[in-house]
């Protein structure tokens, strides 16, 4: 009962009553103060009416004498306790006011405070709530009255309420708590609590002074700004870019495991120890170059900056970073960095694959027409030698029609090599075999002042590719060497078995980690500066004076690697020689047994067949028609396919063989054979064709049981061609025929 009168003494209309009562005690005293001084005045009053009786008294006696003072002294004593009793109640009224005033302040630091100030028993009954409970909880005065402020905490959160409540009472002052409490809407808020214990004088705790501050919104916030620092710092350390902090000497301040893994660190503590223009930047102009773009302007972007991995290879990073101020003096930078290096590969294959895929265009789209003026020119000089005395001056005229003429075919068949569109024929060899047989014909093709010498390893692999390119890239390479070397000197060719890793494809544009045999060919030379390395593999570039050399041997080389799936390499520096490098894909099939060259001479037997011979181009079909007749031959031309079926409509006999153009206006070469196969059962087929192999078989005649002869050809090759045909099954039309072709070919390029 006593805490709910002190409850309603501690609540603003107690106060009032309080204050109100107060001030009737006061004038109540006041009151009494007064009549006491009125009865004291009178006292005096009465005492003083004797006075002059005895002032007058003509009695000397020692009792008048006595009496008298007596009299003054009783007068001094009532006077004295006027004042006493006047100074007493100034006392009082002061002392109250001060009272009144510390009340009123406490009042108004309490209604006024954010902070909640609660007076309870020790069972944790309201005693006093200052204003800003029912603010922030939303209850009315006589509601925390009537409750108990355990009711109104969360359950989860009582029994610490109460073991901080003891623990305040054996110290006196309670810790800091933070609980949770139901507002009147049914939320719950969140309370930071301190606690003091008010004891009686018998030294038992009585009441607890509370101190309770709402948190929920500071809560609020630190929850929702450790989210923002938990989604940041997953999207910083899950980033794919790597990103760091770094002061302008080069300190590293801090790093995402992207960085990390970018520049090869198991430990971010080693990384973070790294300095970066000394151990990261390749060298310390690019971090230079870094740092001056972060003082020109506040940011940049996408700036290829080299930098180096823990195990010294050397990588390719575009940063975008800006600079920020971490106080006055002190500037930082933050970096966003990128690894293009494979990009940066890519791009530059794709730039070297551009541009050797124009000029491939080029000649493939020349090559049909070409050839055809080719074979033409090639066919009437010999049709022209052979008409000719031998005595006769003209002779070595024609002669030198015919070397130009196949000089002409080996230049094309050298830019279609480049181009990658060349008929090959793959086969698993040993390069140490080829090698030992090519050193024996060198020394008469590079001189006797070049001394050549092997390194050959016993355990080499093998690989899959057309001997005769491979023969054509050693002795390419060799003539480049021969030319390096005006005076003599030393050429060596190695062979050895290699594996290719991430770490040198990085380096190494068009480059493919695997497992590779290695051929090099490296000379004592002069040696090549960087700008004539960039450009040694483009076609018709050449270092040689005007005349003296097509520009087409280490393009012809490239093209046949590049066709070959293989990779090639060049180092070489003024004045140290060359070393060129060609990798070739590792195999682990058998060697496969060489098939031997044609060598069946042409024969004098005179033939009989029927032929259809269709061919768009008029002098070369007239130089083939007399081609075949001089053999015996029966021709039937026609100029396109549809002309080539009217022509076979009208004859009734049969047909023994077509040799047809592939590309030609209207039907093609290979639409036409159907269409007279269904017609003309057990006739062979042979296409001639100026045009690319990747050409001829998109239109369908690089088949099994197909035939082909390319353009040009001679008399002999074509009158062997057409005799194969007429006399060989499909599969050596399919796999002999051209392979002979092709080999003859390869070694009129030589």
């Amino acid at each position: 009962m006593a805490a709910e009168v002190s409850s309603e003494a501690y609540s603003p209309q107690g106060l009032e009553q309080t204050r109100s009562s107060l001030s009737h005690i006061e004038r109540r005293e006041w009151w009494l103060w007064s009549t006491a001084v009125i009865i004291t005045l009178l006292l005096t009053t009465g005492i003083l009416s004797f006075l002059p009786l005895f002032l007058q008294s003509s009695d000397h006696s020692e009792y008048m004498f006595m009496l008298r003072r007596a009299m003054w002294g009783l007068l001094g004593i009532v006077l004295l306790f006027d004042l006493y009793t006047i100074y007493q109640q100034l006392q009082l009224h002061r002392m109250r006011r001060r009272l009144f005033e510390r009340e009123e302040l406490f009042r108004l630091i309490s209604d006024n405070a954010a902070d909640m100030i609660a007076v309870v028993d020790m069972e944790g009954k309201r005693i006093y709530n200052s204003q800003s409970y029912g603010r922030v909880l939303g209850y009315e005065e006589n509601e925390l009255r009537s409750s108990s402020s355990f009711e109104q905490i969360h359950v989860d959160d009582r029994e610490r309420v109460r073991e901080a409540a003891e623990e305040a009472r054996r110290t006196g002052i309670g810790e800091a708590l933070e609980y949770r409490i139901r507002h009147k809407d049914g939320t719950w808020r969140v309370f930071e609590s301190t606690a003091s214990v008010i004891r009686s004088p018998a030294g038992e705790p009585q009441k607890l002074v509370i101190v309770n501050r709402d948190v929920t919104e500071r809560k609020k916030a630190a929850e929702s700004l450790r989210q923002s620092e938990s989604g940041f710092r997953s999207v910083v350390e899950d980033a794919p870019y790597g990103i760091f902090r770094c002061r302008s000497d080069g300190k590293i301040l801090s790093a995402n495991p992207a960085l990390q893994r970018m520049l090869g660190y198991e430990d971010r503590e080693e990384l973070l120890r790294r300095n970066l223009a000394e151990d990261v930047f390749s060298s310390g102009s690019e971090f230079q170059k870094l740092k001056s773009l972060l003082d020109d302007g506040k940011e940049f972007k996408d700036v290829a900056i080299e930098m180096k991995r823990r195990d010294g290879v050397q990588i390719t990073l575009r940063c975008s970073g800006r600079s920020t101020k971490d106080n006055e003096s002190s500037r930082s930078f933050d970096v966003f960095a990128e690894d293009v290096t494979e990009k940066r590969v890519l791009e530059r294959q794709l730039q070297m694959a551009a541009k050797m895929e124009a000029v491939g265009r080029l000649s493939g789209g020349i090559a049909h027409d070409f050839n055809n003026l080719l074979g033409v020119i090639i066919g009437y000089s010999q049709l022209l030698k052979r008409k000719l005395d031998p005595r006769s001056p003209l002779l070595e005229h024609a002669e030198e029609i015919e070397k130009a003429g196949k000089r002409a075919a080996a230049l094309t068949r050298q830019l279609l090599a480049f181009s990658r569109q060349q008929v090959l024929t793959p086969a698993v060899l040993n390069l140490n075999d080829l090698v030992t047989d090519m050193v024996k014909m060198l020394p008469r093709l590079i001189g006797e002042d070049i001394a050549v010498s092997t390194l050959m390893a016993s355990d080499l692999g093998s690989v899959k590719a057309d001997r005769g390119q491979i023969e054509q890239v050693i002795m390419n390479l060799a003539v480049n060497a021969r030319d390096a070397m005006p005076e003599g000197g030393k050429l060596l060719i190695k062979t050895s078995n290699r594996t290719l890793d991430q770490a040198y494809a990085r380096q190494h544009a068009g480059a493919r980690p695997g497992q590779y045999v290695m051929l090099e060919v490296a000379d004592s030379g002069m040696g090549m500066d960087t700008d004539t390395l960039t450009h040694i593999f483009e076609p018709f570039f050449t270092t040689k004076g005007v005349g003296k050399g097509t520009g087409l041997g280490l393009a012809t080389v490239y093209g046949v690697v590049k066709q070959s799936e293989g990779y090639i390499w060049v180092d070489s520096e003024p004045g140290k020689g060359a070393s060129f490098q060609v990798f070739l894909p590792k195999v682990s099939e058998e060697k496969t047994d060489e098939l031997p060259a044609a060598t069946q001479q042409r024969t004098a037997t005179i033939s009989s067949e029927t032929i259809l011979l269709v061919e768009d181009s008029d002098p070369l079909r007239k130089l083939t028609q007399s081609f075949l007749e001089s053999s015996g031959f029966r021709v039937l031309v026609a100029a396109d396919g549809e002309h080539a079926l009217r022509v076979a409509g009208l004859h009734p006999e049969k047909i023994h063989l077509l040799v047809t153009d592939v590309v030609m206006p209207g039907i093609n070469g290979r639409v036409l054979a159907e269409r007279l196969l269904a017609k003309q059962h057990g006739m062979k087929v042979l296409f001639i064709s100026g045009y690319t192999d990747s050409f001829n078989a998109v239109h369908g005649v690089r088949e099994r049981g197909m035939a082909l002869l390319n353009k040009p050809y001679t008399e002999e090759e074509l009158i062997e061609g057409v005799r194969k045909v007429l006399n060989g099954s499909s599969d050596e039309i399919a796999e002999n025929r051209i392979w002979n072709l092709s080999e003859r070919q390869t070694q009129g390029n030589r």
